[in-house]
């Protein structure tokens, strides 16, 4: 609390210089304001000082300190509350008991003799202190409430001309001074992007209110100013401003802004958007620059990395609301399917500077993200890649306009394209080696047959040029050489274990001719089918 106030009155200036040098005024929580020679010149001093305790008195030439404590209590033929009215000290040097009980029934704090005994004054100042903390404290708490209950009502539109009545004398403003309203939003990244994948990060300013932290804000900027109270609006912090708020900064909105970002900077709240409402000159119009500064937050994507946005400069251009531009989505999606790197991080930025020049609201930016994530996981399942496995996925599904930015948003999602153009990679690397399998598998349980890689490609629905590249890359040897060693490996076998004749043999290894069997034969084992059984005999 600050130093309470103390005016002295006594005819004699000797008595009141004593007095001054007499207590330990500041020890006891007050400090002497004022002096007055007599009981006409206190009633003067008292309405121009306002003290929180006069110390009197009681003969006096003129006035004396009885008539000077009723004038006081009484004025306007009106006894005011004490909420309204100085605390009185009566110090005085006669034992008169008739002014002691006339004292009283002023409601006098104390009846001191002289000469004074300074620990006695010293005991009843302190006493009288604590008791001036109480008052304040429940003054301030009741005027608190009250601006918060006006407020309330202007918000929501429940105000009438006694409502403002009411504002003018608690707050004392005049009835054509500018307000405006402001809206806070904590945008600090949730998430930070490391050089391969964004982790979750620990929320900043975790343990503390944003609330109380736009409170210290505003205290620091605005020390000793009174009805700077912060309301809750779901995940922002409202405040309004008023002349006075205004004045130090010659009535500036943008400078003011950009002091409290400068504030914001010096805590862990280093993100911080500021959205203004229109400037309103009539508190009836409060509601007005509340929705206004509702309003303003449409335009968070608009305007420059700043973060301040005031509805009277935007309040002219169009808002987007629905994510139409299928066109550069299917752009991306290409590019992420075709593993194109530097285009793709190049197109996603072109597309979010295309939402900013198209002034997206922000509920269409997080709309337009959703939709190509959810693009981008249809790709994913048609190749059945498990989208669990992608580190940037949680946190780009996790990011929302309402408490984040474009800057952060671009950030998330390049990554997340990046990292699903890597999976998809491997994933058709994964299943193109799945399909080599079954098609080695095919080819060896049906060597037999007249099967070709043209007959094998259209089994398995796949180009024969790329099937017998693929073919070769995975096994390191053609299909037709492939195709050709099963063959050999069974007419081999039959030779050795058969009695069979060759062109049988022939047939049913997948042959239709035996010329061109014994012809292939020959190349692979350099000798006829029947020197090969011959020699087998001759060796057995």
């Amino acid at each position: 609390m600050d130093m309470h106030q103390v005016l002295l009155v006594d005819d004699e200036v000797y008595a009141r210089k004593g007095l001054r040098k007499l207590i330990r005024w500041e020890a006891c929580g007050f400090e002497v304001v004022g002096e007055a020679n007599d009981g006409d010149e206190a009633c003067t001093r008292i309405e121009e000082l306002q003290p929180d305790v006069v110390i009197t008195d009681i003969r006096m030439p003129e006035t004396d300190g009885l008539e000077l404590i009723r004038r006081t209590v009484e004025r306007d033929g009106q006894v005011l509350t004490k909420g309204k009215q100085p605390y009185f000290i009566i110090v005085s040097g006669y034992n008169d008991f008739a002014y002691a009980q006339q004292a009283v029934r002023y409601g006098v704090q104390d009846y001191i003799l002289k000469p004074i005994d300074e620990i006695e004054l010293e005991g009843t100042l302190r006493k009288l202190a604590e008791e001036l903390n109480r008052r304040k404290h429940a003054e301030q708490t009741r005027r608190e409430q009250e601006y918060v209950r006006l407020l309330n009502q202007f918000i929501y539109g429940e105000s009438d001309l006694e409502t403002v009545e009411q504002w003018i004398e608690l707050t004392g403003t005049s009835a054509n001074d500018p307000l405006a309203y402001l809206l806070f939003e904590n945008n600090t990244p949730h998430f930070r992007v490391s050089d391969n994948a964004p982790e979750e990060g620990v929320e900043a300013g975790k343990g503390e209110n944003f609330g109380r932290i736009v409170q210290s804000v505003l205290e620091k900027m605005y020390p000793n100013r009174a009805y700077l109270h912060v309301k809750e609006h779901g995940e922002r912090i409202g405040v309004l401003l008023t002349a006075e708020h205004l004045r130090p900064y010659s009535m500036n909105l943008h400078e003011v802004a950009a002091q409290m970002q400068s504030c914001f900077a010096e805590t862990s709240y280093d993100t911080v958007s500021i959205y203004i409402g229109k400037v309103c000159y009539e508190p009836l119009l409060i509601g007005h620059a509340y929705q206004t500064a509702i309003n303003a937050i449409s335009y968070k994507f608009s305007t420059d990395k700043s973060g301040i946005v005031l509805y009277d400069d935007m309040q002219h251009e169009p808002v987007q609301w629905v994510h139409t531009d299928r066109e550069k989505e299917q752009e991306l999606l290409t590019l992420m399917e075709e593993q194109r790197v530097k285009a793709l991080e190049q197109a996603v930025g072109e597309w979010f500077a295309g939402m900013r020049t198209a002034h997206y609201a922000p509920v269409a930016v997080t709309s337009a993200i959703h939709q190509l994530i959810s693009a981008v996981l249809s790709i994913l399942k048609s190749a059945e890649a498990n989208v669990k496995e992608i580190p940037s996925f949680k946190p780009i599904l996790a990011w929302q306009a309402e408490r984040g930015t474009l800057a952060e948003a671009r950030q998330l999602l390049t990554v997340f394209m990046l990292d699903a153009a890597r999976k998809l990679a491997e994933q058709r690397q994964y299943n193109h080696r799945g399909a080599m399998t079954k098609i080695k598998n095919y080819i060896e349980a049906n060597y037999r047959s007249n099967i070709s890689l043209r007959s094998i490609a259209s089994e398995f629905y796949m180009n024969p040029v790329y099937l017998g590249q693929r073919f070769r890359k995975v096994y390191g040897v053609y299909f037709n050489d492939f195709l050709l060693q099963l063959r050999m490996e069974e007419a081999k076998k039959l030779l050795r274990q058969t009695d069979m004749r060759v062109y049988e043999i022939a047939e049913r290894v997948g042959f239709g001719s035996s010329d061109y069997f014994a012809t292939q034969f020959e190349k692979t084992e350099s000798c006829a089918p029947t020197e090969y059984r011959n020699r087998i005999m001759d060796e057995g």
